[in-house]
């Protein structure tokens, strides 16, 4: 191997160890800010969202659309999940997860596609209203899912 070569592979083993090790730190760094993202957030987005997405979900159920609430707030990433499960169709959902800042970003995925346009909110300005219009989002994006396309192979 020639001098050249040589001194070609150390630099570039040289570079990919510099990049190994900072991806290293940024995924350490990540790992804290979602700990504390998820510390910060978890209890008053429970409070807030909890409530409302299990009295929606109950009132949904009677209303014969069943869904369910996951709730994975003390989980990585740190998330709420109300699902709508209409039976024999594709199940939907809006998750509410918890990011650095603290902020919650909704994210709204229908039939199986995400809808893109998820929303953030700052976890100290996010209210019932907030709550209330992207659960509405969702629903009506979900139920519209449901419902059976026309086929163009018959009369």
């Amino acid at each position: 191997m020639s001098a050249d070569n040589g001194d070609e592979l150390t630099r570039i083993i040289a570079k990919h160890r510099e990049d190994v090790a900072a991806a290293k730190v940024a995924a350490e760094q990540r790992a804290r800010n979602d700990e504390n993202a998820r510390h910060a957030c978890e209890a008053p987005l429970r409070a807030l969202a909890l409530p409302v997405l299990r009295d929606w979900s109950k009132r949904l159920a009677v209303e014969g659309y069943p869904t369910n609430v996951e709730d994975r707030l003390g989980c990585r990433p740190s998330t709420l999940v109300f699902r709508l499960a209409p039976r024999g169709g594709t199940e939907s959902s809006l998750t509410l997860a918890c990011e650095p800042g603290p902020t919650v970003r909704f994210r709204i995925t229908v039939d199986g596609k995400h809808l893109g346009g998820d929303s953030q909110t700052p976890l100290a300005e996010l209210q019932t209203h907030d709550l209330l219009e992207g659960l509405g989002r969702f629903l009506t994006a979900a139920l519209a899912a449901t419902i059976p396309k026309r086929s163009d192979c018959g009369p």
